[in-house]
Order: C-alpha cells, then sequence, then structure tokens
C-alpha cells in the first residue's frame, strides 16, 4: 500500500450572499464577515464597517448570477489569498402572501408580499404603469427568482386583481385595460 498525501479538502462555508458588480475590475463579486465571538461568517454589503473579505465567483457561476439577489452560498477559502470563492448559489425563494383591501369608492389594492419586497396593484390611486396595469405588475412579478411556487402566485394575483376590478367598475369608475 502506497502513502499518498492528500491535500486537506477546504472547508465549506454556507451564507447568504447579494452580489454586486466591481467597480474596478467589473467582477461579479460579493463580500463576508467574520463574527469575533462566534466566528461565525456571513454576507455583508461592500460599505458594512466590518473587516470583510471577498467573495468571487467560480467560473462555472459567472453568467447565472443576478445581481442584487439574495443566494444560499456555499464558498471556499481561496488558496493564497484572503476571501472565498463561491462554488454553489441558489436563490433564496421567499412565500407570497398576496392581500387585497377594499374600500368602496376609496381604496382598491392588491398587495404582493414576498421577502422584504413588496408588489402593488392599485387601479385608482397608482401613479405610475406598474402599480395602475395589470400587466405591468405581472410582467414584474414574472421576473422575480425569489418567489416561491411563482406560476401559483401569478394566478392568485391575476384572480385577486379582476375580482378587485369588478368591484371598482360596480362602484362606477372605468378601468383602463390598455
Amino acid at each position: 500500500m502506497e502513502n499518498v498525501i492528500t491535500k486537506p479538502q477546504p472547508k465549506r462555508v454556507f451564507t447568504k450572499l447579494k452580489f454586486i458588480k466591481s467597480e474596478q475590475t467589473g467582477a461579479i463579486i460579493s463580500f463576508v464577515s467574520q463574527n469575533p465571538k462566534t466566528g461565525q461568517i456571513r454576507g455583508v454589503r461592500q460599505d458594512e464597517p466590518y473587516p470583510k473579505k471577498i467573495c468571487i465567483l467560480d467560473r462555472q457561476l459567472v453568467n447565472e448570477i443576478l445581481l442584487n439577489t439574495l443566494y444560499e452560498a456555499t464558498l471556499i477559502p481561496m488558496t493564497n489569498k484572503d476571501g472565498y470563492v463561491v462554488i454553489e448559489a441558489t436563490p433564496v425563494q421567499f412565500k407570497a402572501t398576496i392581500e387585497t383591501t377594499y374600500v368602496p369608492k376609496a381604496v382598491y389594492q392588491v398587495v404582493v408580499k414576498f421577502g422584504n419586497k413588496t408588489i402593488q396593484f392599485d387601479p385608482k390611486d397608482g401613479r405610475k404603469d406598474s402599480v395602475k396595469k395589470i400587466a405591468e405588475c405581472r410582467r414584474i412579478l414574472e421576473t422575480r427568482v425569489d418567489v416561491r411556487d411563482l406560476p401559483q402566485v401569478l394566478e392568485d394575483f391575476e384572480e385577486a386583481t379582476y375580482n378587485l376590478i369588478r368591484k371598482y367598475e360596480q362602484d362606477g369608475f372605468i378601468y383602463r385595460w390598455g
């Protein structure tokens, strides 16, 4: 039997990260900081005052990462450098809740909440098309990778908005579909 010297496997670190584009290099990066008491490593923003280390993407992930999206990430320490390489990243998905607020002739709203995001449909008092138009709200929802069970959420959102529009029109208002 031969004596084979194996290199120790790098310690894997699991944390949540959001990625940004580096102003200096244009590369997609993130940052982590280690709690001095617990030793826990967690993702932090670039402008946080804590001592931090850079996280760069493995080549296989470069084209799959969306900026400003929260990911469950697996990191390994860089060899000969002070930072980490992200070897796996999966978008975090949040359960969405849909709430309808209807006060006759006053309030008409459907609100979709997930994570710390809110998408609102308000045909009466919405100021932008992305709030006033069902199709625009739906388009925004369709692009989200952080919503769990997105097809069902879209279906429930449409049902809620169409029910609200029916009440809106019964109260004497005209909804502009176009």
